[in-house]
C-alpha cells in the first residue's frame, strides 16, 4: 500500500460529516453569498437583498461594505467559475465551504491555511488583496458577535 502524505490526501471540508450542517453563523454567512451571486432566485420567486442576513446578524455598515468588496474581488480575479449552490439549495458546495473555513481560520489568526485554501482558485497576484479583504469581513463578523467554526479535518495516523 502506498504511503500519501497528508498534504496529499484527497480531505477536504466536505468530507467533515457536519460541514454539510453549517451552523447559525455560517448559514447568516452562505444566505448572504448566494443572495449575492443570485439576488433572483427562480425557485424561491423572491427578490431579497444579501445585506438583509448579515444587518439581521448584527454587521455594521463596514462589514456589509467588506463583504461585497470581497464578492466583487472574488469575482473579478477567480480563475475558474466558484461551485457555489442556488439560494433555496440545503446542501454546501466546496467553494462555498472553502470560503466559510478561510474565514474561520482567519478569525482564528491561522492565515497559512487560510491562504492554503484559497490558492485553489485566486491567483497568486491578487491574493494578498483578497486576503485582506477576506480579514476585515472575518473581523467584522467577529464583531457582530458571528464567529465562524473551524472544522478540522480527519487525518488518520499509521504506526
Amino acid at each position: 500500500m502506498p504511503f500519501l502524505s497528508l498534504s496529499e490526501q484527497p480531505y477536504s471540508l466536505l468530507d467533515e460529516s457536519l460541514a454539510q450542517h453549517p451552523d447559525m453563523a455560517e448559514q447568516t454567512v452562505l444566505s448572504a453569498l448566494r443572495m449575492w451571486l443570485r439576488p433572483q432566485c427562480d425557485a424561491m420567486r423572491k427578490r431579497e437583498s444579501w445585506r438583509e442576513p448579515l444587518s439581521d446578524a448584527g454587521l455594521s455598515h463596514d462589514g456589509l461594505v467588506s463583504f461585497d468588496l470581497l464578492m466583487r474581488s472574488v469575482m473579478s480575479v477567480t480563475r475558474r467559475p466558484l461551485d457555489t449552490r442556488c439560494r433555496c439549495a440545503s446542501d454546501l458546495a466546496k467553494d462555498e465551504a472553502m470560503l466559510l473555513q478561510s474565514i474561520a481560520l482567519l478569525q482564528g489568526m491561522r492565515s497559512d491555511e487560510a491562504i492554503r485554501l484559497l490558492e485553489d482558485w485566486l491567483p497568486q497576484q491578487a491574493m494578498s488583496v483578497v486576503l485582506k479583504v477576506v480579514r476585515w469581513f472575518a473581523i467584522a463578523l467577529l464583531e457582530a458577535g458571528l464567529e465562524l467554526t473551524v472544522r478540522e479535518r480527519r487525518v488518520t495516523y499509521m504506526h
